[in-house]
């Protein structure tokens, strides 16, 4: 489980290195079996190199979270192409699907396992609970911005863009926590449920 780290290139200090040995780690051991000595052992790394950047195992998390946080944002966000139902289904497929050409992470199924991991954290921890928010609300401005597009060009009909949005993360959400702990694959039913919901919700007829 230590083969296959989703991040390309080389990484570009020890401080990075750590993070995705964190990565490794937790993959392999889950977030109750990380400890500052596997993933020590996982980054090749004396346990000294890791006080140098973290004052403990807590500190490492926060910044593995940020870490994470990081680059599953990267992964998620759309540039418009000008066409707000295009932008709209390319978000839900970022999320649902496999990643475009473009996306250069070989294993997203990796990712949101981590994702799912750490944001269990929140539950008791406040700061991990911070910074989801903050995640939560990006992508949510991320669909407002692309639902308000679409009604200014009078592509969608005229929705309140924050319910429609709120709703639309609610269930993603929900997918990706699905996807990351269950044996089956919950998206092949979700899929079409959530393209009919776009196109009799949002999308003018024309």
């Amino acid at each position: 489980m230590t083969d296959g780290i989703p991040f390309a290139g080389e990484p570009a200090d020890s401080h990075e290195a750590i993070m995705r040995a964190t990565f490794r780690a937790l993959r392999e051991y889950g977030y109750a079996g990380l400890s500052i000595q596997r993933i020590a052992d996982e980054a090749d790394l004396s346990k000294s190199t890791f006080y140098h950047h973290f004052d403990g195992k807590e500190d490492l998390l926060l910044s593995f979270q940020e870490f994470i946080l990081t680059e599953f944002n990267r992964i998620f966000q759309v540039e418009s192409t000008g066409d707000p139902e295009q932008d709209i289904k390319t978000f839900v497929s970022l999320v649902l699907d496999d990643f475009p050409d473009c996306v250069e992470t070989p294993d997203k199924n990796a990712v949101l396992g981590s994702y799912v991991e750490m944001r269990a954290q929140a539950v008791q921890n406040p700061d991990f609970r911070e910074k989801f928010t903050e995640t939560d609300e990006l992508f949510a401005r991320q669909l407002v911005q692309i639902i308000e597009d679409g009604i200014e060009q009078g592509v969608f009909a005229d929705v309140d863009p924050e319910t429609v949005s709120r709703f639309m993360i609610t269930i993603l959400d929900g997918v990706i926590l699905q996807s990351a702990t269950r044996n089956d694959n919950p998206v092949a039913e979700v899929r079409d449920t959530i393209d009919e919901y776009i196109e009799e919700t949002l999308v003018l007829d024309t």
